[in-house]
């Protein structure tokens, strides 16, 4: 099992900004099941809130919604 420890954007039930946080994450492609691209920190602003976030592209040309991916706890 490859999993990742990737930053995404923290929002509340109204879909507003509140932060940022971390998971670790299965690596795998959601749709088929491929390993994701290597994550990358992308600088992100939004309503006031300054920080940085992880993107990747994955290979097989899925794309992943932050979402779609499953946190496994440690």
């Amino acid at each position: 099992m490859n999993l990742k420890k990737i930053t995404i954007p923290d929002r509340d039930s109204y879909g507003c900004l509140v932060g940022f946080k971390k998971l670790n994450v299965l690596w795998e492609c959601p749709t088929c099941g491929s390993e994701m691209g290597e994550p990358q920190l992308t600088h992100h602003a939004e309503d006031g809130f300054h920080g940085s976030v992880h993107t990747w592209e994955n290979k097989c040309g899925h794309i992943a919604k932050y979402a779609d991916l499953k946190e496994i706890a440690k």
